[in-house]
């Protein structure tokens, strides 16, 4: 059996190109990382991001928590998966769950009233929500409900406070039934769960978008919103804050990246975290391939090719980028 944790190097590939913010660019290298592979008892199948723990799910059906060690890189721990979200009520989606936040007017939000009228699948069932409910401070249950000609094509919704108000948002993925999908931000005003703002539609049927994290990135102070639009087909990443009650786009449009494969329900295809130990937070996700892995930072990229394709979430294991290969082995890479 192979030892839980043990790593072996697989050396490194870097490119990095100079930036003001948020540039993303080839140039030569300049910022490198280190790949390492780990090894574990069988192969792995998933990787879980609970709180602040990271599990594996391994082919055989056993479970280890993961953790940072200096000897090993990642070590691995035997241990049940515990703390996930508590699924959807009746009415939600099957596999949905509800996301929550500890302080501000909105506490719980999650998807509503299944329907089949879509058809896209890129999410692998079907099966998209008609509805996005909320429960607030109190308890109270608020709940929008779209018309036919969009669905939130999503699993679970993400609560942040956006602009710094004290109240929360809901950022959610929705789907134009003709334009496709958009970025689009929910919150209660006067006691009513409404539409704040949303970001351009793709611009035809069947054309998505998954979010890849709610960070306040390059130390920008408040939470950006990041997102890839088009994962599947040279993805583009795109940004956005949200101040005086919009969405805020800002820097260039890039692509090249992937935080989905099609008919995957895995949609945490993305880790944030200071990989770079400057201070600020970065974004790590992988390119267009899913054969190497992005860390986007504030003042460089760098692109470390894998051995496999990324096929499962990303996780910040102690400042090490953790996720899986289409064959299964447990990859680390630190900047």
């Amino acid at each position: 059996m192979a030892d839980p944790g043990k790593r072996t190097p697989t050396g490194s590939v870097a490119a990095a190109a100079a930036a003001l913010w948020w540039i993303i660019a080839t140039a030569s290298a300049a910022h490198a990382a280190e790949r390492y592979a780990i090894d574990t008892p069988a192969p792995v199948s998933m990787l879980l991001n609970v709180g602040n723990s990271v599990f594996a799910v391994l082919r055989d059906g056993t479970t280890y928590r993961l953790r940072r060690c200096e000897a090993r890189v990642v070590c691995l721990a035997p241990a049940q998966v515990s703390g996930l979200p508590p699924k959807a009520p009746h009415g939600g989606l099957p596999d949905g769950r509800i996301a929550s936040a500890s302080s501000g007017d909105i506490r719980q939000a999650w998807y509503g009233r299944p329907t089949t009228r879509y058809g896209h699948a890129v999410l692998g069932d079907g099966i998209e929500a008609g509805s996005l409910v909320a429960r607030d401070a109190v308890g109270q249950l608020h709940e929008l409900v779209l018309p036919d000609t969009h669905v939130f094509e999503d699993i679970t919704p993400r609560i942040a406070d956006l602009d710094g108000d004290g109240r929360n948002e809901i950022v959610t993925i929705r789907s134009s039934l003709k334009r496709g999908g958009a970025i689009a931000v929910y919150g209660l005003r006067d006691g009513v769960l409404e539409l704040l703002d949303a970001s351009a539609e793709i611009g035809r049927s069947r054309r998505w978008l998954n979010v890849a994290g709610i960070a306040s990135y390059h130390g920008a102070g408040r939470p950006v919103v990041a997102w890839v639009e088009t994962p599947h087909i040279g993805g583009t990443l795109k940004l956005a804050t949200f101040e005086n009650g919009k969405l805020k786009r800002f820097g260039s449009n890039r692509s090249g990246f992937s935080n989905h494969f099609i008919g995957s329900r895995e949609q945490q295809l993305s880790a944030t975290g200071d990989f770079t130990r400057d201070g600020r937070l970065d974004l790590a996700l992988p390119g267009a391939d899913r054969r190497s892995l992005v860390i986007v930072s504030t003042g460089a990229v760098t692109r470390t090719r894998l051995p496999g394709r990324v096929a499962t979430a990303l996780s910040n294991v102690g400042g090490a980028i953790v996720t899986a290969d289409d064959n299964g082995t447990l990859l680390a890479v630190i900047p």
